[in-house]
């Protein structure tokens, strides 16, 4: 597992990199770097909007007495969401944009959901515990640092 966290940890930069590169060849570096701003912007202001959607959503359900399990996920989406947005480069960005559609998250949430483990302890009774006794009595000791009167 550790590896392929540090293979994404490299590897993500130096895709974002090829690909924003190739996009300063074909639509100029000026261009590229507009798209790019464009983009941050447009992608802040469409979470702004949905995390509100999803924050009233929550708080409805919440009032119907349901756990909000659907707008946590969906919440924990538009917060990947955002720091993607946040993150130079059009393949976050597009990533980004995968995560603010309800379909997708959807799909994600099934996803997730089917493998999933939860761990639950085992059912546990009253422990009884059986066993022998025997009091022992203090031996009386002589108090050697008294004083006799």
């Amino acid at each position: 597992m550790a590896w392929l966290i540090m293979t994404a940890v490299i590897a993500v930069p130096v895709v974002e990199i090829m690909v924003w590169i190739k996009a300063a060849e074909l639509m100029g570096f000026w261009s590229t770097l507009g798209l790019s701003i464009a983009a941050v912007m447009v992608g802040t202001a469409i979470l702004r909007r949905q995390g509100l959607a999803v924050l009233l959503n929550a708080q409805s359900q919440l009032a119907q007495g349901e756990m909000p399990l659907a707008a946590a996920f969906d919440g924990l989406c538009l917060a990947a969401a955002g720091f993607l947005f946040a993150l130079p480069g059009f393949v976050s960005d597009a990533v980004a944009v995968a995560l603010l559609l309800p379909p997708v998250r959807g799909a994600l949430r099934g996803w997730v959901g089917a493998h999933m483990v939860v761990m639950q302890p085992p059912p546990s009774g009253p422990v009884t515990i059986d066993g022998d006794f025997t009091v022992v009595e203090p031996e009386p000791s002589i108090d050697t640092k008294r004083l006799e009167h």
